[in-house]
């Protein structure tokens, strides 16, 4: 049953009767009022796409010599763009509509890396919109999506690293390590004294990312080039567990090591990295290298 389709139902496609129409169709009209931008006699609707596009030119293209793929963001980002989500207006963008979203990108990249490096892009261009235009609208990464993927803020991943590092020493390491670096736990997990440059200040873990902790981060010297770097760490899903856990404790239930891996990238974005270094940081494959 498709009722509600058009302007009116900003392309949500088809819903399952009357009701749930109409709900929809009120709720678009006040986020519709609500993220109207005016700036004097200028009126633009404030969407992620909006958000996006200005964010992304204010990138810029990163040259090659530079470590970039001279790509430019905004044609990197185009897909995203095309998402019916980033035509609402901004009010209707939730945590639930958020993990549509990543579903969604995912399915079209599959490549986690570049999906989690999208939501990060997203995530920097929603803050700096909000910042400019319409800093009454909440943060829809601050709330725990379905997924378990949200965006942390600096207190709750103090508490989150506090948490871990009762767990065990290696599970508080781990977890400051996806928090700040984007780490996968499992690369986490089998990475191997050999693999650690202390005198560099790098870890390169399996599948080829280099990390580079910040102090206090880099695990203790282990005995025998073959030995675990974090012995201390369960297995992947005793760690998925674990961080659920940790994120009963600090309001978010559910919470996924992929979240931490999330908070990193936008953490590195809004810090002033470019999206070409963010997606090296997510382990995505690039296209666009030469």
């Amino acid at each position: 049953m498709v009722i509600g389709q058009g302007d009116a139902a900003f392309r949500h496609g088809a819903f399952l009767d009357r009701d749930a129409a109409q709900g929809w169709a009120a709720q678009a009209a006040e986020a519709k009022r609500a993220c109207t931008v005016r700036i004097g006699s200028k009126r633009f609707l404030g969407t992620a796409a909006e958000a996006l596009r200005r964010w992304a030119i204010d990138q810029g293209t990163l040259p090659r010599d530079e470590g970039g793929t001279q790509l430019a963001p905004l044609l990197r980002l185009a897909p995203l763009l095309e998402d019916p989500a980033c035509a609402w207006p901004l009010g209707l963008l939730d945590a639930a509509e958020l993990a549509a979203l990543r579903r969604r990108r995912l399915a079209a990249l599959d490549d986690l890396g570049a999906m989690l490096a999208e939501q990060a892009a997203l995530f920097a261009a929603l803050e700096m919109f909000r910042d400019f235009y319409l800093p009454a609208l909440d943060d829809p990464f601050a709330r725990i999506a379905p997924d378990g993927l949200c965006i942390l803020d600096e207190a709750s991943c103090a508490q989150a690293i506090a948490w871990g590092g009762q767990v065990s020493e290696d599970m508080g390491l781990a977890i400051g390590l996806m928090l700040t670096t984007a780490a996968p736990a499992e690369a986490l997990r089998t990475c191997r004294e050999a693999q650690a440059d202390r005198l560099a200040g790098r870890l390169h873990l399996p599948g080829g990312l280099t990390l580079r902790p910040a102090g206090g981060l880099m695990p203790a010297p282990r005995k025998g080039a073959a030995s675990l770097l974090l012995p201390g760490l369960p297995e992947l899903a005793g760690m998925q567990r674990a961080v659920g856990e940790i994120g009963r404790r600090i309001g978010r239930p559910g919470l996924t090591t992929e979240a931490l891996r999330l908070t990193a990238l936008a953490g590195a974005l809004c810090g002033g990295r470019h999206l070409d270094e963010v997606l090296l940081m997510a382990g995505a494959r690039l296209s666009g290298q030469g």
